[in-house]
């Protein structure tokens, strides 16, 4: 091969690689290319790829910390289920009702405290079967079963659970309580239970049916909720309408079809609008007559919610005594007259003669008599005044059963009145060995205005009282009061004791008529129960109030509350009292607190002791005394017994002794050189006079007496009187007074002798023939027509209350009733004796 072939071979070949390498370069262009856009794809995505990745890690971070806020809350609701278990469970465990739960193999699940007491003591916790609980209570008698026997009972019960609808059942309890089980069934199957505790209703309506009425409830829409079996009995015609849910009107319409009420017979339309509107506009009380002849007392009121409770009472005895009422009524008002007219004439009867045996009794009480003689005419004389306070018992008793009685009222010192009352009691209680105490307040007055004598009649009752029912111990009468209007004190007078008492039961009755406290322990007192029937009357007659505190086998506490004026002091020279520190011994805490009240407002220091060892440690510190006042009887160391220790030791300041039994420390206390013994309780006003004769004394003004009268007449006094016996009685009493006496024999002849002889008063006896002394008294009253007045005082055996208005209305003065006493008898001639006569001195029995 030449040279040319091979050149144009070899640039054949060159040709053919330089377009082989150009296509391979083309080829490698193109794969770039693709290498190029594919990897500009696989950077987007891998771009992609770490943006889904970001969000992908932010979304795991917000999924972590979401996932731990979950648990968080899924903490704190947990918290909360327990705190709210926990909570549903104390306020299910504070409800009074029982509330249990059963699963669905009838096994106690869970059950609240009040579920559980029912059986304390008796095995029952959860994990028991109901059945179990059912046969407990059957078999140790936890429930009543009546005439079941305790089988069936509970096979009855457990049989209730069976049924779809288990329908409510009440069950009594051993201890009288009554319980309504309510039982549902839960979706899971278990059972829950609900205990109601109905005792308070099952008792009120066992009440309502006990009730002899009849009882019916309406609700608001006027439909019946319930009646007992006593309103159906009443009308028995309507009682098949009386079904709950049935309207009143209905139940009329029923009665009225078969013509159950006697009233509306005829007029059935009219009466029934009539009775609706009553029915829904109570006015007061209705009263109904039924077809069979009864009568019906309707009371309705609206209930709070709306609806009507009403009653029916029946009055038939009430409407048929009604119809006896009036002449018995008039039957009643004549014996109580005729029991005034007995009462009085009695009064009259008996006092007649007693004037004259009292009046001449005492007048023979004043004549020489040996000791014999007196003593039987000062045995007639107390006799006749015993029979004189039995009819003043009688009459005062009468009236305050007619509430007739009258009150006279006048100045009085009401301390000296309770002092006195005590003194007489003191023989009583000083034989019992009891301390009769009084505490008056210093700063009361003590003189008012009131019934003195029915002052002392309550207080002898109630002081009486406490030192008959006391054995042991003391018997305080304490006085305060309150200063209220128009000059007038509001007293508190309350008697204490430390006597039986009373118990808590009795206190209720003890005010009421013929009522005594039946016990063992006052069985041995007598008394007829009326002294504190009498004296509540009589401090309710004054306006006041009674009461009484007491604790059985402690004592007792009787007070009343009277307002009575206040009598204005008479100014009275006392002398003062010098005395500065005083040394008071007493055991008994009340009297030395007595003591000393009364003695600080003088000025005087006091030193207490409650033994006499005090009493000589306190001589003995060298405190300096002005006086010692001692108790009588007291332990360890008598009073006696410390006056000579006391003067043993030299001391010669005075000493007064304080002693229930004054005539005793007399005779007993000779040597122990006492300047007093004073009678306990004490009365203010003589321990004042004692410790003012202690005092150093004072210069006395001595007061010159007026001059006698002379030349004057003697006062005329005519008295009218036709029992010659009260003429001499009269005439005996009054013997030794310079007086000119005329007797009357009758009223004509008093009215004549007014007119002759001019009298300055008249004594004029009531009862009287041919002209009594009323008429007699209204004659003389016409004849001077209001020119001139004599002063005629009535002379009457009558006591009874009303009588005085009677015949003071009749023109007398004063009114005086028999048997007439001397000092009473002069003292109305010595007030109403005239200027130009002599004076009359009164005189004492």
């Amino acid at each position: 091969m030449d040279l040319t072939e091979k050149l144009a071979k070899e640039r054949r070949s060159r040709l053919a690689a330089e377009r082989l390498l150009e296509q391979k370069q083309r080829e490698l262009f193109a794969a770039n290319e693709k290498l190029a856009m594919h990897a500009r794809a696989l950077s987007d995505e891998i771009v992609e790829h770490r943006s889904v990745a970001l969000e992908a890690k932010s979304e795991a971070e917000a999924l972590k910390g979401q996932n731990a806020r979950f648990v968080t809350e899924l903490e704190r609701a947990h918290t909360l289920a327990v705190m709210a278990e926990r909570r549903l469970w104390d306020s299910i465990n504070t409800i009074h009702d029982g509330f249990a739960v059963f699963d669905s193999t009838q096994k106690l699940a869970a059950a609240n405290r009040a579920y559980l007491s029912a059986f304390d003591g008796h095995g029952v916790a959860l994990g028991i079967s109901y059945a179990e609980i059912l046969r407990l209570c059957a078999e140790r008698g936890l429930i009543v079963i009546g005439d079941e026997g305790p089988d069936d009972w509970v096979n009855r019960m457990l049989a209730r659970w069976d049924g779809d609808a288990i329908d409510p059942v009440v069950v009594q309890f051993s201890n009288g309580n009554y319980v309504r089980l309510v039982d549902r069934r839960a979706r899971d199957g278990d059972m829950v239970t609900l205990a109601l505790n109905i005792t308070d209703q099952m008792r009120i309506w066992s009440a309502i049916e006990a009730i002899p009425d009849g009882f019916v409830l309406f609700d608001r829409e006027d439909r019946l909720l319930t009646c007992n079996q006593r309103y159906r009995e009443i009308y028995p015609e309507s009682a098949p309408a009386m079904v709950p849910g049935a309207t009143f009107e209905s139940i009329l319409k029923y009665g009225l079809e078969r013509s159950q009420y006697a009233e509306a017979i005829g007029r059935e339309a009219e009466w029934l609008s009539e009775r609706l509107r009553q029915h829904r506009n109570p006015q007061g009380m209705l009263e109904q007559r039924l077809g069979n002849g009864r009568w019906l007392r309707i009371l309705e009121q609206p209930t709070p919610d709306g609806g009507r409770v009403g009653l029916r009472v029946d009055i038939t005895q009430m409407k048929e005594q009604q119809e006896a009422l009036v002449s018995a009524r008039t039957e009643a008002e004549a014996a109580n007259r005729a029991k005034s007219a007995f009462l009085a004439n009695m009064s009259h009867e008996i006092r007649t003669p007693m004037n004259g045996v009292v009046g001449m009794a005492e007048l023979l009480c004043d004549t020489a008599l040996n000791e014999e003689q007196r003593l039987f005419a000062e045995t007639i004389r107390s006799s006749g005044e015993a029979l004189l306070v039995i009819i003043n018992d009688i009459l005062d008793y009468s009236k305050i059963e007619a509430e007739r009685l009258t009150l006279h009222p006048e100045p009085f010192d009401l301390e000296r009145t309770i002092h006195e009352v005590t003194m007489l009691l003191q023989p009583r209680a000083r034989a019992k060995g009891i301390d009769l105490m009084i505490d008056y307040d210093m700063f009361l007055p003590t003189r008012f205005i009131g019934d003195p004598g029915r002052i002392r009649q309550v207080l002898t009752n109630l002081i009486g009282n406490a030192v008959k029912f006391t054995e042991i111990g003391h018997v305080l009468t304490r006085v305060v009061g309150l200063e209220a209007e128009d000059g007038r004190q509001q007293l508190h007078l309350t008697v204490e004791d430390t006597g039986i008492g009373i118990s808590p039961e009795n206190l209720d009755h003890i005010f009421g008529e013929f009522n005594q406290v039946e016990s063992q322990q006052n069985r041995k007192f007598e008394g007829t129960g009326l002294g504190l029937a009498i004296t509540r009357r009589l401090i309710e007659r004054m306006e006041g109030a009674v009461w009484v505190d007491s604790d059985l086998g402690k004592g007792s506490c009787f007070g009343f509350r009277v307002m009575l004026p206040v009598a204005e002091e008479d100014p009275v020279a006392r002398l003062p009292i010098t005395i500065k520190r005083a040394l008071v011994v007493d055991d008994q805490f009340i009297n030395r607190t007595i003591l000393e009240r009364q003695l600080t407002p003088h000025g005087i220091e006091v030193t207490l002791c409650r033994s006499g060892s005090d009493a000589l440690a306190a001589l003995a510190r060298g405190t300096r005394f002005d006086v010692v006042l001692t108790d009588h009887d007291m332990p360890e160391m008598d009073g006696l017994s410390l006056a000579r220790q006391i003067r043993a030791a030299g001391v010669t300041l005075p000493i007064v002794m304080l002693s229930s039994n004054p005539a005793i420390a007399r005779e007993q206390g000779k040597d122990a050189d006492l300047s007093g013994i004073l009678q306990k309780p004490i009365l203010r006003s003589e321990l004042y006079r004692h410790l003012q004769a202690l005092s150093a004394p004072a210069p006395v003004v001595a007061k010159i007496a007026p001059p006698p009268a002379a030349g004057r007449r003697l006062m005329r006094v005519l008295a009218a009187e036709d029992n010659r016996t009260n003429q001499l009685v009269f005439r005996k009493m009054v013997k030794d007074v310079e007086i000119e006496l005329e007797f009357a024999g009758n009223g004509r002849e008093a009215v004549e002798l007014f007119q002759s002889w001019k009298p300055d008063m008249i004594f004029m006896d009531i009862s009287m023939p041919e002209m009594d002394g009323r008429e007699a008294t209204m004659a003389i009253r016409a004849i001077e027509d209001g020119r001139s007045r004599v002063p005629i005082i009535a002379l009457t055996a009558h006591a009874m209350d009303g009588d005085s208005t009677e015949i003071m209305a009749s023109g007398m003065d004063r009114y005086m009733t028999k048997p007439l006493r001397k000092s009473a008898i002069t003292a109305v001639m010595a007030d109403y004796c005239p200027a130009e006569a002599k004076p009359i001195a009164a005189q004492t029995d």
